[in-house]
């Protein structure tokens, strides 16, 4: 009985597999991105789902579940470039914490996904047995077929390293070995196509998302982790003479002296920089805005996380438990306060930038890049505070990029960019190339507000410095057509797998226009 669900299950298995190969097949070989990713998706959470159980389902599983089906949702909604990523992503996170009940982190749900991919080949070769009959000629040939492949492989690679160490072996062979390489290439040219190579890519991809192979190594290791800290009692040897000072004391004092210099330095900081970019900000004349924000906030920014770096430093290991260390704690803690007030400054430095040249990517990743770094501060405070791990800021704030990340697939920021910057205060200092760098969605909208965007030209010529190439409205409203073009051409060509309800959105909009 135990033989014959074995066989059962095994070529269940197989069809399932060799099924939704087929369905990933069929909706991506060849095709841009756009439905057929959310469709692939939701195919694929429903299929683990409904094998491992809802109620097995952990809830980090179920918060990845949750943020991989908005994502793919909103790959079909704004067809964004960061939606695909996170779908992508988040299947893997899901297929992993599904899979494994007690992971609780992105990173280890990362190696676990790893470990499954790497697993795959050895355990369908394994598995594969299982399909073959237990006895006759069929589970004969299988076991041979099994005792000699990796014989095989072994001899072709010593076979090849040996013609590259000997030049005299190499030519008694070479007219046999080339014969064979060409009658391979031959038979693979003829059996394994561009479209069968993306059938079995799209097969192990399927697998390895539906099916668990990895073992539990990555579980055991985050089982040995948690959220706060143990501490660890070395002794010394008695036979050993004491040191002078204890080396947690010692640690003390050092750390006290570091926090209370670089304290005392941020604060001087802290204070030019709300009495200079939080009060009555202006721009001086001959002042490198461009300097101030760009190379400013990058070295800002790096010091905040070198800032964390020296703090994880200084509580390391058994300092979180000295008894005397209530005033490296209270410095500690003051220098994140103060971190976070530097934070700010760099908000307001990319603020400012914003409300002089408008909207970006960059100055968009920025403001994300900060709220990251302030929920850091924080986890960082309470890991002071309240002695937590590394592990634990580790996975508290992986899974709050995971969270802003797929926050951020449901806005349609090339729309709001450009809407943002067509009504400008500033409308000399706005890049308008970057409207025909933008995707196609924002056609309908330049064409719909030409006129601002010509206003805009009119201003740049103004400027002492142009550092703008299209400031004439009969060029600009070329490329526009051109670019107008492009999209109507891909719409005209794209098959329904590819299909986006902001392109639909988009043709609709020219459609009106015109």
């Amino acid at each position: 009985m135990n033989t014959i669900a074995t066989l059962i299950h095994a070529r269940a298995t197989l069809i399932i597999a060799l099924l939704t190969a087929f369905v990933f097949d069929r909706l991506f070989y060849q095709m841009s991105l756009g439905l057929n990713l959310a469709l692939f998706a939701v195919l694929v959470v429903a299929l683990v789902v409904h094998r491992i159980g809802w109620n097995a389902l952990s809830m980090p599983a179920r918060w990845a579940m949750a943020g991989t089906v908005l994502a793919a949702l909103m790959v079909v909604v704004h067809g964004s470039v960061i939606a695909p990523i996170m779908a992508v992503l988040g299947l893997l996170w899901f297929s992993a914490l599904a899979h494994e009940r007690v992971l609780r982190s992105i990173p280890m749900a990362f190696a676990q996904s790893f470990a499954n991919y790497v697993s795959l080949p050895m355990a369908a070769l394994d598995g594969s047995g299982d399909l073959v009959p237990q006895r006759g000629a069929a589970r004969s040939g299988w076991r041979w077929a099994r005792l000699t492949v990796v014989p095989m492989l072994v001899l072709a690679l010593f076979f090849q390293l040996y013609r590259v160490g000997n030049p005299k072996f190499d030519h008694l062979t070479a007219g046999f070995l080339d014969g064979l390489w060409e009658a391979i290439a031959d038979l693979f040219s003829l059996v394994f196509t561009g479209h069968a190579l993306f059938f079995l890519f799209g097969l192990f991809v399927s697998v390895g998302l539906i099916f668990r192979f990895a073992p539990t190594l990555v579980a055991q290791w985050e089982q040995g982790l948690s959220d706060s800290m143990r501490r660890v009692r070395l002794k010394r040897p008695h036979w050993l003479a004491p040191l002078a000072m204890n080396p947690l004391e010692r640690e003390r004092r050092r750390g006290i002296v570091l926090l209370a210099l670089v304290n005392a330095l941020l604060l001087v900081v802290n204070i030019i920089d709300i009495d200079w970019v939080w009060i009555g900000f202006t721009v001086p004349e001959d002042f490198s805005l461009k300097q101030f924000v760009h190379e400013g906030t990058y070295a800002l920014i790096f010091s905040i996380l070198l800032s964390i770096v020296v703090v994880l430093w200084v509580f390391r290991g058994n300092q979180n438990f000295y008894w005397r260390n209530t005033w490296l704690k209270r410095l500690a803690m003051l220098w994140v306060a103060q971190n976070g007030i530097l934070a700010v400054s760099v908000f307001l430095r990319n603020w400012h930038y914003i409300n002089f040249h408008g909207l970006a990517y960059k100055r968009i990743g920025v403001i994300v890049f900060l709220a990251l770094v302030l929920v850091g501060l924080v986890t960082l405070f309470i890991k002071v505070k309240e002695r937590r791990s590394l592990y634990y800021l580790v996975r508290v704030n992986t899974w709050a990029a995971f969270a802003m990340l797929v926050g951020l697939t449901t806005i349609d920021w090339d729309s709001f960019i450009v809407r943002v910057n067509l009504k400008h205060a500033n409308p000399g200092e706005i890049d308008i190339d970057n409207y025909l760098a933008m995707s196609d969605k924002v056609l309908p909208l330049l064409y719909a507000n030409i006129d601002l965007v010509e206003q805009q030209m009119e201003q740049h010529k103004h400027n002492r410095v142009r550092w703008v190439e299209h400031l004439e409205p009969t060029r600009f409203r070329t490329a526009l057509d051109i670019k107008r073009d492009r999209f109507l051409l891909r719409k005209a060509d794209q098959h329904w797998q590819e299909w986006t309800w902001a392109d639909a959105r988009t043709h609709a909009g020219l459609k009106n226009l015109n």
